[in-house]
């Protein structure tokens, strides 16, 4: 069987389409999607920029000397862009070899399932962009994530960071790769979804620790 790559697909009729990823034998439209997904980030990342999202830092120490504010603007910009691309890279071909050794599964498969998931978590960037614009918040502020409750019961900048970073978009995440995994893996559930919790682990932690030492990356 030959497994047509359609992205809203996976995530709307996961059993339709789980069923055809465990029976293909070669898959079609990968490239495609992925460079779909790039574009996606790259003007995500964009937009965000030109609100000034993730940029707090950056404006809260504007120079008197506007060449050297207009200048720091180009490599702001540019480190956004760097970061566009960067990002869907580490998501989609390095987290799917984390999931092919750890849970024994073709590494194609695993990056159709890491395109799923990036899948929601662009589409759940894009729909904060109104939210944090329209309100004027900062990601630790997001109504959809953790940072809003953790900025009252705690005082420390890490983890209001570190909490701010965990939306409800990774729980779907989680759930679409969790869901995919644990049938096209033969590990148990348990471990399988333990393995998916400890990546979105590591990378709230590493997102919650750029935010403090005040380097955007996602944002």
């Amino acid at each position: 069987m030959i497994y047509q790559t359609q992205l809203f697909k996976g995530l709307t009729k996961p059993r339709i389409s789980l069923y055809q990823l465990q029976k293909a034998e070669a898959v079609k439209k990968v490239v495609l999607k992925i460079l779909l997904l790039y574009l996606a980030c790259f003007i995500i990342f964009a937009i965000s920029t030109y609100f000034g999202i993730g940029t707090e830092t950056y404006s809260e120490n504007i120079s008197d000397s506007i060449g050297k504010y207009e200048a720091g603007k180009l490599l702001l910009l540019a480190g956004k862009l760097i970061s566009s691309l960067l990002y869907p890279t580490l998501f989609i071909w390095f987290t799917a070899l984390f999931f092919w050794i750890a849970l024994d599964i073709p590494y194609l498969k695993a990056v159709i399932v890491q395109m799923f998931a990036l899948t929601v978590l662009l589409s759940g960037q894009l729909l904060t962009i109104p939210v944090l614009v329209l309100l004027d918040l900062n990601h630790v502020s997001n109504p959809f994530s953790f940072g809003v409750i953790s900025q009252y019961v705690m005082d420390h900048e890490y983890w209001t960071n570190f909490f701010g970073a965990i939306t409800v978009f990774h729980f779907v995440a989680i759930w679409v790769q969790y869901y995919y995994f644990r049938f096209l893996s033969e590990k148990n559930r348990f471990y399988t979804l333990s393995i998916v919790i400890l990546f979105y682990l590591i990378v709230w932690l590493l997102e919650g620790l750029l935010a403090f030492l005040k380097i955007s990356v996602l944002y």
